[in-house]
């Protein structure tokens, strides 16, 4: 496996697949190329994402740039400069962050606004929304951009890591309070994705540790610690979605202890609480119980097709093979880092070699190990058919990226 090469073909999928235009980032990245399907399913498609390009029959560009995609992709450019050396890299990133910072307006910035220093969804979009998982990458990444050179993004970022912790801690005193199956009544809910899945307020753990340091007066900590007592229980019965039973017998599914892997990893590195501690140990410990022998995660995620022989790269395989190199990092575990490797050969196995431009480097949505092909059905928004830019390409260069330059996504 050479890593390098791996990193350069989906570099090129991105400059050349249609899925950001123009290919400078100057009006950031879609959302994803979509592979149009024939049933119903397209119709839902269509009417969530109407902002499309045709760029070959039965394929369109998603033109919705949502502002994680959009981050996601800034970070992994950053990093690919360096690692390619290729310094003219950096300037994709620039023009995203312009577009983000400059041009997008999706971060509220009203004062008197209760979403003030939250991120909207995407633009264009016909109300804006604001979700929990697409802000907490906003948090993790400006506030490692800025990091990495660019100083003016600290502020920005710092000020979502509060917005965050203002919707987020009523929601977990909440649960403490009530129980965890007692469903959230506030009517005045401003943020989506207000949920104990390490999806949702696992990411946002990330985000609140990323930002502890340098913002001493927000109790980030008591978050932190409230929700990682909480996690390992599952899901609250009335999560129709998170309560279904697993393939595994245990309470979340496997895209879960992905995320939480990593989430929990990257936490406890920068707040390293029993608790915290303890759950990404078990997390990376089921990631590892779970793998099958070919590298791949079974997929169970309820927005894409199921079966143990699918891997699902934008809800499962992506952020598995992120939290076990950071599980390796905090650990320093052999056993969590021939997971990630594993993992790893996987993914360069299957990068996909067809000659059209919208196909050639990237990582669709859902691989069939049985057929040993792209396949497995699609749904609204997850399966064969959906190339993300952010949640599965960039993030799964990223876990390459990060391995060849030796840098972690630790705060």
């Amino acid at each position: 496996m050479n890593g390098k090469s791996v990193i350069r073909r989906n570099i090129e999928w991105f400059q050349k697949s249609g899925v950001m235009r123009p290919a400078d980032g100057f009006w950031g990245v879609g959302e994803r190329i979509c592979v149009v399907p024939s049933d119903e399913t397209a119709g839902k498609i269509c009417a969530a994402f109407p902002a499309q390009t045709p760029i070959a029959p039965g394929v369109v560009a998603l033109e919705h740039r949502r502002c994680d995609c959009c981050i996601q992709t800034a970070f992994m450019f950053d990093l690919a400069a360096d690692v390619l050396k290729r310094p003219a890299l950096r300037r994709v990133t620039d023009e995203i962050l312009d577009y983000l910072t400059r041009r997008s307006c999706l971060q509220e910035t009203a004062e008197t606004s209760p979403a003030r220093g939250l991120w909207g969804f995407a633009n264009p979009f016909a109300r804006q929304i604001y979700w929990t998982d697409d802000n907490a990458w906003m948090v993790v990444l400006l506030l490692l951009l800025a990091k990495r050179g660019r100083p003016g993004l600290h502020a920005c970022g710092l000020a979502g890591a509060r917005a965050l912790f203002r919707h987020a801690r009523p929601y977990l005193d909440h649960v403490i309070e009530k129980g965890k199956d007692v469903p959230y009544p506030d009517p005045a809910v401003v943020l989506n994705g207000l949920q104990l899945n390490p999806h949702w307020m696992g990411l946002v753990a990330m985000a609140c540790a990323s930002a502890a340091k340098a913002d001493v007066q927000t109790p980030y900590e008591s978050l932190i610690r409230d929700y990682h007592r909480l996690v390992l229980d599952g899901p609250p019965a009335h999560d129709v979605h998170s309560s279904r039973p697993t393939s595994t017998g245990l309470p979340w599914s496997l895209s879960e202890y992905a995320y939480l892997t990593l989430t929990a990893s990257v936490v406890a590195q920068a707040c390293p609480l029993p608790d915290v501690i303890h759950a990404a140990r078990h997390a990376a410990d089921t990631l590892c119980r779970f793998q099958e022998k070919d590298g791949h995660f079974r997929s169970e995620h309820y927005e894409t097709p199921n079966a143990p022989h699918l891997a699902d790269l934008v809800y499962t395989q992506n952020w598995g093979t992120l939290g076990l190199y950071h599980a390796a990092q905090l650990f320093d575990s052999k056993p969590y880092r021939a997971a990630f490797r594993r993992s790893l050969t996987f993914l360069a196995s299957i990068q996909d070699r067809s000659p059209e431009p919208h196909f050639a480097g990237c990582w669709r949505g859902l691989y069939d190990t049985a057929k040993g092909q792209w396949g497995g059905g699609d749904l609204f928004e997850g399966g064969q058919g959906s190339i993300y830019s952010g949640w599965t390409n960039a993030p799964i260069a990223t876990a390459f990226l990060l391995q060849e330059a030796g840098q972690t996504l630790f705060a």
